[in-house]
């Protein structure tokens, strides 16, 4: 992917960015054409060739621009994990993202990851680092929990992370399928409450309950 040598074209190049971005994650990479791009963010394929060489290397291009526009948020996000409320509210903003775009498409990088799976080497290893790194983040606002006394410190970050972003991902699946929002807050609902299963107070009862 060619850089812009001016402001004019940076814009146009990001237009086509965008536009493949979200015809990719509303239709799929392998419905949407070079020509539908370009129609969406009204450029013509002089400029399409002036930065990129073929549909792979914009494919390549939309997986990035997704990347950073729909993660960067995330990790943010979960940087400020500091109590159970504060998790729910990430997990709420995620089925409203979700709902203002008419649950179309499924998670932006977890339908991404599932199309290209098998088919582009390199947005194929890069969406799954993009996964990984999403996983990382949310084993790390766990373990805060653990800092702040929510969570139990003996619990299993890493894997409660993964069970976690495959909810997440599951959630967008079934709100994506069936349109509904109900669908998506009952699943991350009860993603929190096994979280809260690990909260020390919660096995203090369970074990108060064994005695």
């Amino acid at each position: 992917m060619a850089e812009p040598a001016t402001e004019r074209g940076r814009e146009t190049r990001d237009a086509i960015l965008s536009s493949a971005a979200r015809l990719f994650h509303e239709h799929g990479v392998k419905a949407t054409s070079v020509d539908d791009v370009l129609a969406a963010a009204g450029a013509g394929k002089g400029q399409f060739y002036r930065y990129f060489a073929s549909k792979s290397e914009l494919v390549a291009g939309s997986v990035e621009y997704q990347i950073e526009r729909y993660l960067d948020p995330q990790h943010q996000a979960l940087a400020r994990l500091d109590d159970w409320p504060e998790l729910e509210r990430y997990l709420i903003a995620l089925a409203d993202d979700h709902e203002r775009r008419g649950f179309a498409g499924g998670c932006p990088i977890g339908s991404l990851a599932l199309e290209l799976s098998g088919r582009e080497e390199d947005p194929e290893a890069r969406l799954a680092r993009a996964l990984d790194a999403w996983r990382s983040s949310l084993a790390a606002g766990l373990r805060k929990l653990s800092e702040n006394g929510h969570l139990s410190a003996a619990a299993p970050h890493d894997r409660l992370a993964a069970a976690t972003l495959a909810s997440i991902q599951g959630a967008y699946l079934l709100a994506t399928v069936h349109g509904d929002r109900r669908i998506m807050d009952d699943a991350l609902g009860e993603a929190v409450r096994h979280l809260r299963a690990h909260a020390p107070d919660h096995q203090e009862t369970a074990q108060n309950g064994t005695d």
